[in-house]
Parts: C-alpha cells; structure tokens; sequence
C-alpha cells in the first residue's frame, strides 16, 4: 500500500486519548486512524450516526426551495441538451473531416500509382 503522511494537530490530551485508544485495541495510531476514517464513511453511507454525529436530517422543503431546485433542474436539463447538441455537430466535424482526408489520401494513392 502507497502510503502518504498526513499531519494533524491535537491537544496533547487528544494525542493521548488516541495513542491509549490505538493501544487498547493493539493497532498503531495510524491504523486505528484509517479504521476510524472507513468507519465513519461507511456509518455516512448507511445513514448511521458515527461518533455521535447525525447526518444531515431531511427537512421539509419550502415552496420557494422546492420551486428553486425546479429551476435549477430545468436550467440543467437545457444546458445538457445545448452541450449535447454541440457534441453532436461536433463529431458531424470529425467525420467528415475524417472522409475528406480519406479522399485525399485515396487520391495520392491513386496519382502515385
């Protein structure tokens, strides 16, 4: 495992706290800090409350919010299309810049010959 060294500064009451922990559960501060860190991802993902903390609570939005995510996924939804619509003209380019240089490569051959 590639490894990267991350500095973070702690009370030296917190640094003890953590070095007691690391030692009660016979792992280095650093694994017990990577465990920690997995942990608290997967209790997020799951909706679970690590360390005492709770997710963000779903709060009834209010019809100035939800008519504001309205407009935004309206303005999205036309943005991907425009940008979609580019992409389409676009590779329309490519290819027949791809047929002419075809020709022009069938015809070098052919006056060559």
């Amino acid at each position: 495992m590639k490894t990267e060294r991350l500095i973070v500064l702690v009370s030296p009451e917190e640094k003890a706290r953590v070095e007691r922990l690391a030692k009660r559960q016979r792992k280095s501060v650093a694994e017990l800090v990577r465990n920690a860190l997995s942990d608290f991802e997967a209790a997020q993902e799951s909706g679970g409350k690590p360390n005492g903390m709770a997710p963000a609570e779903d709060a009834e939005l209010s019809a100035e919010q939800k008519a504001a995510l309205e407009r935004l996924a309206e303005t999205a939804l036309s943005t991907m299309q425009r940008a979609n619509a580019a992409l389409d003209k676009a590779f329309e380019a490519v290819e027949a810049t791809k047929a002419q240089l075809a020709e022009q490569r069938a015809k070098k051959r052919a006056a060559s010959a």
